[in-house]
């Protein structure tokens, strides 16, 4: 057998209703409280003279003792003028010496007389103390001391609401005002019920709307949204949602993209590591053919195969290279250095290749001193590149112009060449300086220029390409110059 279990919204109207009918059975007491303490307190002070009165104008009392016929006189008369009261004489220790009342309806005969000073030194606040003809509930007196010439003999002390004037005034309260917060109370309860019922319809409601967008959420639609406005009870559930959601198809769209990156990166290396694998195997073949070749036709072939083989083991080591920069933890080992003896080094170093194609490599400002804080190898890396993928396409009788600048903060290193120019996917892809992978690299784009731009982005150096006049190449590196810091003098 099942056990149906209550939903969230019934136990929460269940526990709204139960606050409510608390809160208001706590009113009902509170203000029956408020209300009583309120009479008790204005009918105290009301009344706070009649003790002395009693005591000073009447005289019941002499140094020979009680004139019990006049006591009696005046106490019944009190009694008689208001019903309510009850009238007693104490002596200083609060034992009860006298009364007008039957012997049989006393049922405590001593009262504390601490009330009774505290009662005689503050009769504006309310003050309650023992009824000896209703002992176990504490009512509101008026007292006043009984004096003989300059000595104390006793107290006049006056019950007054008495225990039937409270008997009485119960039965009324609960006949008239009773009925009345009865009535009140049940119609804050049935408001309270009728409200739980609105308000949790409403926000069940909204929560199965939740629920459906999450049970298509589920089922892998994500182009699902909220349309919550900001009002709304669900509405921060709901806006989390909904960037959870974008994030999850932007991060999705990245995916795909990476992983189309990936394949066309394949396939492009493929087709760089197939064709200088296929001229080399082609050219050793022919070796093992041509037994007649001659010596010179050897060494030519070894030649062009060794070069092949050379030129097969650099992509595999940029394609490493590559790969180990794309690690989440790999970080450049920087150090502070002066970029202008590596740019200086690479032409140098390149001065035979490009004599062999008749380029003219021109370097303005390269003996410019500033310090980069920068990775040297890396950056050698990307100045060998670059210069590499000139002479590449540079044609014969060409040119190379190198230029170093200063802007502000940073140290400029143009790379010009001619020859032919960059296609728009290329310069798309190398002007893409989000930081992210969001436009394909294009097949144009080889091992060695994904390299430059992967490092440059761990430095987070600045890189540009351009075409200038429609004639000429031109990529851009924007570095930051390093700062000395400065020593504090002691």
């Amino acid at each position: 057998m099942k056990i149906r279990r209550t939903g969230i919204f019934s136990r929460i109207g269940i526990f709204v209703f139960l606050i409510i009918a608390v809160l208001g059975v706590l009113f009902v007491y509170v203000t029956y409280t408020a209300t009583s303490d309120y009479y008790q307190g204005s009918t105290q002070l009301l009344n706070k003279d009649i003790a002395q009165h009693i005591a000073t104008l009447s005289a019941p009392f002499s140094s020979a003792g009680i004139d019990h016929k006049k006591a009696d006189s005046v106490f019944n008369s009190t009694m008689i003028i208001s019903p309510n009261t009850e009238v007693y004489f104490l002596d200083t220790m609060g034992n009860v010496k006298y009364y007008y009342a039957p012997d049989s309806l006393i049922k405590e005969r001593k009262v504390p007389v601490a009330q009774i000073e505290a009662y005689l030194s503050d009769r504006l606040h309310l003050i309650k103390n023992t009824d000896p003809r209703d002992p176990e509930t504490p009512k509101i007196f008026s007292a006043a001391p009984v004096m003989i010439g300059d000595q104390k003999i006793g107290y006049i002390y006056v019950i007054l609401v008495s225990k039937e004037y409270r008997n009485v005034a119960e039965f009324v309260f609960k006949s008239e005002v009773g009925g009345w917060a009865t009535k009140v109370f049940f119609i804050i309860i049935l408001a309270t019920v009728i409200f739980s019922l609105l308000y949790t319809s409403r926000l069940q409601k909204r929560f199965n709307h939740v629920i459906h967008v999450l049970d298509q959420f589920k089922d892998g639609n994500l182009n699902v949204r909220f349309d919550i406005g900001e009002k709304d009870e669900f509405f921060p559930i709901a806006d989390a949602f909904n960037k959870m959601v974008a994030m999850l198809d932007n991060n999705f769209t990245r995916l795909k993209m990476l992983e189309d990156e990936r394949k066309n990166f394949l396939a492009n290396i493929s087709h760089d590591l197939r064709t200088p694998l296929a001229v080399a195997r082609g050219y050793t073949e022919t070796l093992l053919m041509e037994t007649t070749a001659s010596r010179k036709e050897q060494e030519s072939h070894l030649d062009m195969i060794l070069n092949k083989i050379m030129q097969v083991e650099k992509l595999v080591l940029q394609l490493f290279e590559l790969s180990r920069m794309e690690s989440v933890n790999f970080t450049p080992q920087k150090e502070p250095f002066v970029f202008s003896e590596i740019l200086q080094e690479t032409i140098r170093g390149a001065e035979l290749q490009a004599k062999a194609k008749n380029i003219k490599i021109n370097c303005e400002n390269c003996e410019d001193s500033t310090l980069i804080d920068a990775d040297i190898s890396m950056m050698e890396r990307v100045v060998q590149n670059l210069l590499e993928n000139a002479l590449k396409y540079t044609s014969e009788k060409g040119y190379i112009k190198i230029t170093l600048s200063r802007e502000a903060d940073h140290l400029l290193m143009r790379l010009e060449n001619s020859g032919n120019l960059l296609l728009s996917e290329l310069l798309n892809w190398v002007n893409n300086d989000t930081g992210e992978d969001t436009i394909k690299r294009p097949k144009q784009a080889g091992l060695g220029l994904a390299l430059v731009k992967r490092i440059l982005q761990l430095h987070s150096f600045g890189f540009e390409a351009r075409i200038l006049n429609d004639k000429v190449n031109c990529f851009i590196i924007k570095i930051d110059s390093y700062k000395i810091p400065i020593k504090k003098v002691l």
